[in-house]
């Protein structure tokens, strides 16, 4: 059965289709008229080959941008905040190990009874292999333990920069893009992203952790700054 929705709703639905456009309406950087003529047909189509007017589209594309304005101001507002309450801390000397699943499975506990007293360890599970990120004085310990020929890549001399956030990091949207986004517009590579419940661990090579752990600790200060009103 053909459902029937209105202008606004098809309209809103055809540009949901196409994130370009959807940061253009937000950003109000569109030609209002143009974009209308371009999607006249699709939104006909949606109403089931009704005619539709340019101007009623138009008038409904002006809509959409303000409603998108105005989520998108929550939602910064929001991630910025989650941001602006987070704390950092740096660790030094870590490597990175993927093996094969084969090579770890059951031999878990013998891996945490070799490692118990060290000062670093994330353990993480893919879909065919597990990727240790591990202090790196105990990368003889993993391979003497797994083998070398279940080593997938080891990636040594990174660095783990850890963001512990508060708990609305959970429930907020865009929060890691925010982040990472930051990180990537002053070069700095992410070898890997480990969440764990409210601690977000970026691996970066050790080059690069001094300048990203600045990056993000100036970002910091300026959120929260911004919100105290301090400048």
């Amino acid at each position: 059965m053909f459902m029937v929705v209105s202008i606004a709703e098809a309209v809103r639905r055809i540009v949901s289709n196409s994130p370009c456009v959807m940061d253009c309406l937000r950003m109000d950087v569109v030609n209002y008229t143009a974009l209308a003529l371009r999607i006249q047909s699709d939104v006909s189509k949606a109403l089931g080959g009704r005619k539709v007017k340019l101007e009623a589209i138009k008038m409904a594309l002006i809509r959409c941008s303000e409603e998108l304005r105005r989520e998108r101001e929550e939602l910064d507002r929001s991630i910025l905040g989650v941001v602006a309450n987070t704390v950092l801390e740096l660790k030094n000397d870590v490597a990175l190990i993927t093996v094969r699943q084969e090579g770890l499975v059951g031999k878990l506990d013998e891996l945490m009874r070799r490692i118990t007293s060290l000062r670093f360890l994330q353990l993480t599970q893919g879909a065919e292999t597990f990727t240790i990120a591990i202090d790196q004085r105990a990368c003889d310990d993993v391979f003497s333990l797994i083998g070398k020929s279940n080593v997938v890549t080891v990636f040594h001399n990174q660095s783990a920069i850890i963001l512990m956030s508060p708990k609305e990091i959970i429930t907020t949207p865009g929060v890691i893009s925010y982040i990472t986004s930051t990180l990537l517009r002053n070069g700095v590579n992410i070898t890997q992203i480990i969440s764990c419940y409210v601690d977000t661990i970026l691996i970066v090579n050790r080059v690069d952790a001094i300048r990203a752990y600045e990056v993000l600790e100036r970002k910091i200060i300026e959120l929260r700054n911004s919100m105290s009103g301090k400048h």
